[in-house]
């Protein structure tokens, strides 16, 4: 959209991308009600109540940016990324999959996009191109753009080092910590199964084989024991 100045207004296609999405699955929704899906239709009300909980940086008339609209963008489709991974574990257990196997499902997804989140607000997105280059905020990696997206975003320094590191190293996303931060919106109405906490890079791991059990100690003879004096010789 343009305005009479022939500028973009970033805050009406912001506007208008947000209205979209929620319609869509207010219909989803609906569609879900007509088949008498009343769990599929919760599901699609909350992932609504989640979106609409996000800031509105078009209310009052502001005008936006476009670095401004770029980063809303980024925070929504967070949000849809982590919808989606949402929507795959509850299907993954409806088709009764082990615990293993739905990690295994969850860390293929997180392999080439990875969300973080800080307390204030601010997103960094990394995305793994299929040339094997890192895209950090939509830009290529590379020492120029890491020095300055660490001193826009110092709260990632941290990561956009370890992300510029794995692409030289040619390990793409590999490594990188799971962004735990809790979508906007009211609490989950649904029983999630346990997450991949505690692993770094999302991909699960195998519980190790049972440790043989150690044989017991032998006992040495009594007159070897602290204190003893010896058999008597005879």
């Amino acid at each position: 959209m343009a305005s009479d100045h022939g500028d973009i207004n970033w805050a009406s296609m912001l506007r208008a991308d947000f209205t979209r999405k929620i319609e869509s699955l207010q219909q989803y929704a609906y569609a879900a009600r007509a088949r008498g899906n009343v769990s599929l239709q919760r599901q699609y009300l909350y992932q609504v109540a989640q979106l609409e909980a996000l800031p509105k940086p078009w209310e009052g008339g502001a005008r936006l940016t476009e670095d401004e609209y770029c980063a809303a963008v980024r925070v929504r489709a967070w949000v849809l990324h982590e919808q989606q991974i949402a929507d795959d574990r509850r299907w993954a257990r409806q088709q009764r999959m082990s615990a293993h196997d739905w990690q295994l499902r969850e860390a293929e997804i997180r392999a080439t996009t990875r969300y973080h989140r800080s307390p204030d607000g601010q997103m960094l997105c990394a995305a793994l191109r299929d040339d094997g280059r890192i895209a950090l905020n939509s830009e290529i990696l590379n020492p120029e753009v890491a020095d300055r997206l660490r001193r826009q975003l110092p709260r990632f320094a941290h990561l956009i080092t370890f992300y510029l590191d794995n692409q030289e190293a040619g390990r793409g996303l590999q490594g990188a910590p799971v962004d735990r931060t809790p979508l906007p919106g009211p609490l989950s109405p649904f029983v999630e199964p346990p997450s991949l906490r505690g692993v770094p890079d999302g991909t699960p791991q195998r519980p190790a084989a049972p440790a043989a059990p150690a044989a017991p100690a032998k006992r040495r003879p009594w007159w070897r024991r602290r204190g003893a004096s010896g058999p008597s010789p005879r």
